[in-house]
């Protein structure tokens, strides 16, 4: 036995033990007095005998013993002593009255039945047996043998029964003990596995949410509790994050957010958001709710998880940005290779057999790099998105340092390139993706314009905008080609024969001036020249 069950056993024993002897010597004290009672008024007479007044007054003086001992604190035969001193004071009331006093051994009997051993109980059987023995040996008329037989019988016959009865409810307090036992034990092992499985849950990198049938929430996990800025303790406060469409782009509805789709009992799979947290750390989600099949104890339920894929959407766009920004800066050099081997297998005269075979081999070797490139910068182009490395700068030095760099090119190809610039124009931005694009447009401006025409660069502030205009005199862009000047791979036919080129440059550039929340517009004229506008917003917020 557990030291646990001891104390049980102890504790609760004891406190049934005090309990019965308070009632069962209650009960008989109780009783003896009120007969004593009424057999004052109708028979006086009974109290003149010195056995009756004596089992009156052991009963009276056993009832107080009683009540005023700590049975707790005693040792378990102590309380013995009551009930065979109510025998003795029975058997001497009973042999002092005509009344059938005995009937108040069943009082004493019971009481042993029930809580001590049978020895006990044959003890006080034979107790009775003598009171009934010594009443018929001194008694003027004593009781027939069969009345006697009775009566020991009856109580023997009660105190088996009592005891009976005793063992079997203890046999049924031990068996429901050891059941009670077990089904904490399994109770143990279910809030353990129950507490590892929600340390498990609550440990992955990964948010879990689970609804009811009726859209209630059911259980959420610390990550997901984490990105989304929620209170479990409130789940009908709102987040602290928000969810978005894209990167700084525009925020979800309520009532279209992953939550509330979840709660409608929406099935969708891998749906791609951007979380904007009270941190203002934005994280690249992917969200996906499954149906969880009811059980017999639990009804059906649907499960959403969000996994953080920021890290990887991070080395996805780092490696279409590398990818796209060698295949796109390859292009140049490139061209001007292709373009000088092109001159110099022109000049026949002056090459031998084994340098046009050399210049073949270059011109070749380049093409195909060139078209590797080209299908580089295509594939990438399909998920680009510019880096976030965004930060205040004067966009003025840059127009300028863009400037300087096609001035030379511009020289040799005797085309003007004047500027026209504010003193200052600060802004927020991609500073090496901006430069980016303005390389592209002024080198596409200078490589397109014939020897003669002009080149103009300048910039302005329209309210808290930035107005970007790169004008020149070149070929132009013919109006059915004009709407199609962004697409990939597009190149119009005068293009193609001015100069060589991949046609993704245009493409690029305005990814990367509609992510700065700005727009870049192209008008042209065929053989007039062509304007190419950027307005930038000065300072970009993500949309709250």
């Amino acid at each position: 036995m557990s030291a646990r069950d001891a104390q049980f056993r102890d504790v609760d024993g004891a406190t049934v033990r005090v309990r019965s002897i308070w009632l069962t010597q209650l009960s008989l004290g109780v009783s003896i007095i009120i007969i004593s009672v009424v057999s004052l008024g109708y028979e006086p007479e009974l109290f003149t005998s010195w056995l009756m007044l004596t089992g009156v007054a052991i009963v009276i003086l056993a009832t107080a013993v009683t009540l005023v001992t700590p049975w707790a604190r005693m040792p378990r035969w102590l309380p013995l002593v009551i009930p065979f001193a109510d025998i003795v004071a029975v058997g001497f009331m009973a042999a002092s009255s005509i009344l059938p006093l005995g009937f108040f051994w069943v009082f004493p009997i019971m009481w042993i039945g029930l809580h001590f051993s049978r020895w006990a109980l044959g003890a006080a059987v034979a107790t009775i047996a003598g009171s009934l023995l010594i009443e018929a040996a001194t008694s003027a008329e004593p009781p027939g043998a069969v009345e006697l037989f009775t009566v020991l019988l009856g109580v023997t016959f009660l105190g088996v029964t009592a005891s009976i009865t005793m063992r079997q409810t203890r046999a049924f307090k031990r068996l429901l003990l050891g059941q009670t036992r077990r089904l904490e034990t399994t109770l143990d092992r279910v809030s353990n596995a129950e507490r590892s499985t929600i340390e498990l849950i609550n440990g992955v990198d990964v948010g879990i949410l689970r609804f009811a049938r009726d859209g209630s929430l059911l259980a959420a996990n610390t990550t997901y509790d984490r990105l989304y800025g929620t209170n479990l303790n409130d789940p009908s406060s709102p987040p602290t994050s928000v969810e978005y469409a894209s990167l700084q782009g525009t925020a979800i509805p309520a009532s279209e957010r992953t939550f509330a789709r979840a709660q409608r009992g929406e099935i969708f799979e891998d749906a791609r958001v951007w979380l904007f947290d009270a941190e203002g750390t934005w994280h690249a989600l992917s969200v996906t709710t499954m149906p969880l099949t009811s059980s017999a104890d639990d009804s059906a339920s649907t499960m959403l998880v969000a996994h953080d894929i920021t890290a990887v959407t991070e080395a996805e766009r780092e490696r279409e940005r590398i990818a796209a920004v060698a295949s796109h800066e390859l292009r140049h050099p490139l061209t001007v290779i292709i373009g000088h081997a092109d001159l110099a297998l022109e000049e026949e005269d002056e090459l031998t057999p084994k340098i046009r075979e050399h210049l073949e081999t270059i011109l070749s070797a380049s093409e195909r790099m060139l078209g590797i490139a080209s299908t580089m910068l295509q594939r990438s182009r399909s998920g680009f998105t510019p880096t976030q490395d965004r930060r205040s700068f004067d966009l003025v030095p840059m127009l300028a340092a863009v400037s300087e760099a096609f001035a030379a090119s511009a020289r040799e190809q005797r085309v003007t390139l004047e500027t026209d610039l504010p003193a200052h124009l600060r802004m927020d931005g991609d500073v090496f993706r901006l430069r980016q694009v303005l390389d592209n447009i002024v080198s596409n401006a200078v490589k397109y314009t014939p020897a003669g025409g002009s080149v103009r660069v300048s910039a302005s502030l329209d309210g808290d905008t930035a107005v970007i205009v790169v004008t020149d005199t070149g070929i132009g862009i013919a109006s059915e080609d004009l709407e199609h000047v962004f697409d990939p791979l597009f190149r119009s036919t005068r293009a193609q024969e001015q100069a060589p080129g991949t046609g993704l440059g245009l493409g690029i550039a305005r990814e990367i001036v509609t992510a700065h929340g700005g727009t870049l517009t192209v008008t042209s004229e065929l053989g007039h020249g062509t304007t190419v506008t950027l307005r930038l917003p000065r300072s970009v917020t993500p949309e709250s």
